[in-house]
Order: C-alpha cells, then structure tokens, then sequence
C-alpha cells in the first residue's frame, strides 16, 4: 500500500518550485487521475492529455497551492473541470460535423432531414412548454445564451447549485420526453 506523500513539508517543497516534489506527487497519483479520466472519456488518449494537462496546472500554480490544503483536492477539481470541457468540445466537434455534413448532402436528403428536423423541434417545443418557467428559463439562459452557472446564477439571484440542478432536471426532462415522444 502506497502511502500519500501530502504533508505540509512536500507542499512548501513544490511551492518552490521542487522537481523532486512534484515528481513524488505525480508518481503516486498519475493512477488515480488516469483511471478516472478514462472512466468519463473512453479514450486513452484523451485521458494521457488530460492527466498531463492536470499536472501541468499543478506546475503552474504550484506557488498558489496553501497549506493544510489538499493536492488531491486541487488535483480531481482541476481533473473534473479539465474532463467537462473535453467532452463539451468534443460535443462541439461532433455538432460542426454534423451541420457540415448536413450542408453537403443531396436535396431529397435534406428534405426527409428537414421534416425529421421538423418533427423533432415540435416535439422539443411540446416538452420544453411542459417544464416550470424557472426551468425554461435556466435551459434558455445556458443552451441559447451561452452562459456561464455563475452567471445565471447572479442574474436570476439564486445559487449556483440551484442552477445546475435545474439545468439538469430541466435536461433530463427533455430527454425522457424526446425519448418517448420522438422514438430516439
């Protein structure tokens, strides 16, 4: 079993700026950020460059680093983040792909895509009215808008967990109902 090398002592050590340090922390956790990465990406690949991406914020925050805190902590926090806008950009890739596709397809294609389009955006709309307005409204604020949690959150004078949680009921709602309305 290996043991945590955290302590104080180590931290101060990295803060100023010990290779040594650094490279006792990445040997003991280089594991445990990998194994979860993949869990969320399912891409070897995309895991190595986020663990490596993690790390390298460690390096270049190092001296922010206080004591008594945890590297664990600022580790996984940094991992989660990191993980999230991986998967919103590979998203976001996928999305581009799909309206470039969509851009160089035959007419008669387009058109079956359109009523398809169609009848997916009413069934949206059908569902989308269903939910409570704060709901609606959160969905709007971040899928249209594009805003941040915080930022929604400071806008409509709630908290931020209030935020996601409505954002991911409001989801999950949606989802369930193009499910069974749309035969997704």
């Amino acid at each position: 079993m290996e043991v945590c090398p955290e302590n104080d002592q180590l931290i101060e050590q990295l803060r100023r700026g010990s290779n040594d340090a650094f490279e006792s922390l990445y040997r003991f956790y280089y594991k445990r950020i990998y194994g979860l990465a993949l869990r969320y990406l399912k891409d070897p690949i995309m895991a190595e460059d986020a663990v490596h991406d993690v790390f390298i914020k460690l390096w270049e925050f190092r001296s922010n680093l206080e004591k008594g805190k945890s590297i664990q902590g600022f580790l996984f926090s940094t991992l989660k983040h990191h993980v999230l806008n991986m998967i919103r950009e590979k998203e976001r890739r996928i999305l581009r792909q799909f309206e470039y596709s969509d851009t160089h397809k035959n007419t008669s294609e387009q058109a079956d895509n359109q009523v398809l389009l169609s009848d997916y955006e009413r069934i949206f709309k059908e569902g989308f009215q269903q939910l409570p307005e704060r709901k609606q409204l959160v969905f709007k604020l971040k899928r249209v808008q594009g805003l941040t949690d915080q930022q929604i959150a400071t806008k409509l004078g709630i908290s931020k967990n209030t935020v996601k949680s409505q954002f991911y009921r409001a989801t999950k709602f949606i989802r369930k109902f193009m499910t069974i309305h749309a035969d997704l």
